[in-house]
């Protein structure tokens, strides 16, 4: 499972700030992630961080209507309120912030955007799937987006949940959730970075293995 804040790298300078007033003890881990580019053009640079035995300060600040929807699905938005918070304070100060989120074998995941302080954009899929903008409300993620899913591995969704009978229903949805999952993680890196990311299982081992730095924060 992983839960991680990232930003363009030319922001380092605002998340170090945010992170002393999100977070208190323990540290904050920030790795530099490059992606390698195919193409002349090379993708931005990021920055993705995480808290390591850190705690958040205060409680995030969700809209009205995810704290309902959360409520009435008994979902949590994110599992911890540490990115939350930290995006709040990087967005705050300038720097939009994305928060991805992926449980393990990527049966539910969320991807969160900041910007001036606040949640703008929100998608999340697992045992409910929800989708909200400030101009949209509530809808559902990938809602028109077909294109972009199958740019992104949508064949292997349709081969996930395709016709055959042999496959337990409760295994077919927890391979749709999988894959969706993977598709709006990776939407949203190629998002931020302007370069399409490897698949999860990748990217993971590539912020694994980046080079890192490790801020110690006080009480």
């Amino acid at each position: 499972m992983f839960t991680w804040v990232a930003v363009l790298a030319t922001q380092r300078g605002v998340l170090e700030s945010a992170l002393a007033r999100a977070w208190r003890g323990g540290a904050g881990v920030i790795c530099d992630l490059a992606l390698a580019s195919p193409k002349k053009r090379q993708p931005r640079p990021a920055l993705v961080v995480w808290a390591e035995g850190a705690s958040a300060r205060r409680a995030p600040r969700w809209p009205d209507v995810l704290d309902e929807w959360r409520d009435i699905y008994d979902e949590k938005l994110f599992p911890a309120p540490e990115c939350p918070v930290l995006a709040e304070e990087v967005s705050g100060l300038g720097a939009d912030a994305l928060i991805v989120h992926g449980a393990p074998g990527l049966t539910q995941a969320s991807i969160g955007w900041y910007a001036k302080g606040a949640l703008v954009e929100y998608e999340h899929v697992g045992g409910a799937t929800v989708a909200w903008t400030p101009d949209s409300g509530l809808g559902r993620p990938l809602d028109g987006s077909v294109r972009q899913a199958m740019a992104l591995g949508g064949k292997r969704l349709a081969s996930l949940v395709g016709s055959d009978d042999s496959v337990n229903i409760a295994e077919r949805i927890s391979a749709t959730s999988a894959a969706l999952g993977e598709v709006l993680i990776r939407r949203a890196f190629l998002r931020l970075v302007d370069q399409e990311p490897p698949p999860i299982d990748e990217l993971n081992g590539l912020v694994s293995q980046a080079k890192r730095r490790r801020i110690a924060l006080a009480r």
